[in-house]
């Protein structure tokens, strides 16, 4: 019989509606059961006007490098609505945050020229000032509303490139108070709860009165994907279990497990 870590676990995720399937396959697969807490909502919403300045040069840009998953979603959604044909992206090269954030670039057909091992910003900025000559070269930034501008000044400062950001996607936070997600939560609380980012640390802590577990039910180990989110708990007091060291359904799975051992 194969043996399952997680039997009789509750883990609850916090990912966007509808963003966690593969989270909760590999969860399951261990013997849990998953909930899920939408902290957080993501909206499609492009600047248009630098939008339609992008699309108009394509051709111009050395770089396009993607911070997330939702980026890259968010861009070719809009780059398909101006162009029928995927080489009308023009011989750029494209740099990605992240094992998910490439993976995502993948179902495109395109590969990802610089994925750096550290999922992170900061990251990526170094690698491509060090392994590739970007003086000069004009560099698309695809972003939420929500990333630092700690990239774009790297890329600007310590590579001496031409940067252009366009946010494609916004991160807002879910009124939960009345939500049957809430009142479950409340009743039942959880094993481990997964942050998938800060600003879901940043929902939970403003919605704390309304999510708090109740007499009886079980307190929930704080489980982080990235140093970013964990940071993020640190900074909030919330004590840390676990971080994933990668944002990948098999290492959310393995933190998990780690976090409850």
């Amino acid at each position: 019989m194969t043996k399952l870590p997680l039997k009789d676990r509750l883990v609850v995720l916090t990912r966007p509606e509808g963003r966690g399937a593969d989270w909760k396959e590999q969860l399951t697969e261990a013997g849990a059961a998953v909930a899920e807490l939408p902290l957080t909502t993501i909206q499609f919403e492009p600047q248009l006007d630098v939008l339609a300045e992008v699309l108009d040069s394509m051709g111009e840009y050395d770089w396009i490098v993607f911070t997330s998953p939702n980026g890259v979603r968010g861009f070719f959604d809009r780059f398909f609505e101006r162009f029928a044909d995927i080489r009308s992206v023009g011989g750029v090269r494209f740099a990605c945050v992240g094992p998910a954030t490439d993976k995502t670039l993948r179902t495109y057909h395109l590969d990802s020229d610089l994925t750096p091992a550290h999922a992170d910003a900061v990251s990526l900025g170094r690698e491509l000032i060090d392994k590739f000559n970007i003086e000069n070269q004009k560099v698309l930034l695809v972003t939420g509303n929500l990333n630092s501008p700690e990239l774009p000044r790297l890329l600007a400062d310590g590579g001496l490139a031409i940067v252009d950001t366009l946010r494609v996607y916004a991160t807002e936070e879910t009124p939960l108070a009345d939500s049957p997600e809430a009142a479950e939560f409340r009743r039942r609380g959880a094993d481990a709860i997964v942050f998938a980012s800060p600003s879901a640390v940043e929902s939970f802590l403003h919605q704390a009165a309304a999510l708090r577990p109740e007499a009886g039910a079980r307190q929930p180990k704080a489980v982080a994907v990235g140093p970013t989110t964990a940071d993020a708990l640190r900074r909030a007091g919330i004590p840390l279990a676990s971080v994933a060291t990668a944002p990948t359904a098999k290492a959310i799975r393995d933190a998990v497990i780690t976090a409850l051992s």
